[in-house]
């Protein structure tokens, strides 16, 4: 009789494990399935995927793109020069830096839906100074390591659905495949050859890991994952429709369950492989088909 009790209480933390995990994946996801979709409806007919930039000539889109990857690969390079010397300090940027850059994203879809219920602008300023308020707020709650759990958790989940969306919805879909599968390979590098913990110690690493990372006492889902997720769903559904979209999260739901599988057994494994290939399966067969 204890045998089975024991069974059963097992089954239910096993169960419990997997909703927790599953969970903030799937309301992540689900948010830039609804962000793509208020941006598509908006934008109606005039829609490009370089929707941001409308108006402007191609070489100006290029040019913009190639700034924001310049310093983006500036910014990491400094990050892991602080990182070498102050560990916290780099930390501390990097989640209050993610913190507003969600915020300033949440804002872009904020301005679709007011195009969608024909809000007056001025009205839209006071919404802008309340986010970035709330954004500047929660950055320095992060930058001085005041933020709760529970607060952290919830302020990762929105802020991985709307930067994803955001860079999902800015870029065409070929291109988001290809950072996608680019990340995913750099995923299996960095954990099969341990490149992180080499840096900061086995023990700092998963001190930073659930730093960085939607988590409890036993799991993390890191916002770098999170974010690529968002990524892809926003872009299969504003590229192709909903359905595309829908389809694209349940694989990633069904690769994340695999991946937990894995985790289980072996204890750490990359997490964006599986879970990217399964997402941005139905855009390749789209374009192959098309």
């Amino acid at each position: 009789m204890e045998k089975i009790k024991l069974s059963k209480k097992l089954f239910e933390i096993k169960r419990d494990s997997t909703r927790f995990f599953l969970l903030p994946i799937f309301f992540t996801i689900l948010i830039s399935l609804i962000y793509s979709q208020l941006v598509f409806i908006s934008q109606g007919e005039s829609f490009r995927s370089t929707f941001l930039f409308e108006g402007y000539s191609e070489v100006f889109i290029i040019l913009n793109i190639l700034t924001i990857t310049i310093i983006s690969t500036i910014s990491l390079f400094i990050f892991f020069r602080i990182l070498e010397r102050d560990r916290e300090l780099a930390l501390r940027i990097l989640i209050s830096t993610f913190i507003i850059g969600g915020m300033l994203s949440f804002l872009l879809f904020g301005k679709h839906v007011f195009i969608l219920l024909n809000l007056e602008f001025p009205f839209f300023l006071l919404v802008i100074a309340f986010v970035a308020y709330v954004g500047t707020y929660f950055a320095y709650l992060a930058f001085i390591d005041a933020l709760s759990h529970k607060a952290r958790n919830t302020i990762f989940l929105v802020c991985s659905g709307s930067l994803g969306s955001f860079i999902g919805i800015l870029l065409p879909v070929s291109l988001i495949i290809g950072i996608s599968l680019f990340l995913s390979v750099v995923d299996i590098i960095l954990i099969s050859r341990k490149s992180v913990e080499k840096i900061v110690g086995e023990d700092d690493y998963e001190n930073m890991i659930l730093k960085l990372a939607f988590s409890s006492n036993k799991w993390g889902i890191g916002i770098g994952d999170l974010t690529c997720f968002s990524m892809i769903v926003a872009s299969s559904s504003m590229s192709y429709g909903v359905f595309v979209g829908a389809l694209s999260l349940l694989l990633i739901l069904v690769g994340s369950a695999i991946s937990l599988i894995f985790l289980r057994k072996y204890g750490r494994i990359p997490g964006l492989p599986l879970s990217t290939m399964l997402g941005v399966l139905p855009s390749i067969l789209v374009i192959i088909s098309s």
